[in-house]
């Protein structure tokens, strides 16, 4: 059915009805889009549905679409960047700051508005070691960004946890076994366009 098709609505029920059936049609296109980027299929259709999954979540944290480059769909887990989620942390008034740093070991603070430390967390080598993380290639060229964003995304989690919850790290997802692969069927895809 086209929204040619539907008649007018007579009475605000009919309108909430409307808007309840255009919010599960977006649910249902979200849904598709979510278990083709968990499938890991390297199908083009799987792989378009997982870039667009990247998209609608970066505009539902408020973000223009190009920060979906910011946000990744990892092992089949969607998660966002250090950079993305110290930003989130500054729509709440809350700013990380790196209060120390050494060659195996980073200590991270948030700090409110007023100046007030929430809390802090360090992250060391030792603790990224006995994870298995310090043979890959981002902590073997770049360890002290990655102590830095592993300190920062603890500390949020520990004393602002509404800026983190239902997020995690590009590396944490890394950590996580990749999903087993379901066959993709792209002409099962609901055809159609999702209204807004």
């Amino acid at each position: 059915m086209t929204t040619t098709d539907i008649e007018p609505a007579k009475t605000t029920t009919d309108l909430a009805v409307r808007a309840t059936d255009r919010d599960l049609d977006r649910a249902a296109r979200l849904g598709m889009w979510l278990a083709a980027a968990e499938s890991g299929s390297k199908d083009p259709k799987a792989l378009g549905m997982a870039a667009a999954l990247r998209i609608a979540y970066a505009e539902s944290l408020g973000l223009p679409a190009h920060a979906a480059s910011e946000v990744h769909v990892i092992n089949g887990n969607l998660s966002l960047s250090a950079k993305l989620l110290r930003a989130k942390a500054y729509e709440y008034g809350l700013r990380l700051v790196n209060v120390k740093e050494t060659p195996d070991s980073c200590t991270a603070a948030v700090v409110d508005t007023n100046g007030v430390e929430l809390g802090r967390r360090t992250f060391t080598l030792a603790m990224a070691a006995a994870r298995g993380l310090t043979g890959r290639p981002n902590w073997k060229s770049m360890p002290d960004r990655m102590l830095w964003a592993r300190a920062s995304k603890q500390a949020l989690d520990d004393f602002a946890p509404w800026v983190t919850v239902g997020v995690m790290l590009d590396d944490e997802a890394q950590e996580m076994d990749p999903p087993q692969p379901i066959p993709f069927d792209g002409d099962a895809v609901l055809e159609g366009e999702v209204e807004e």
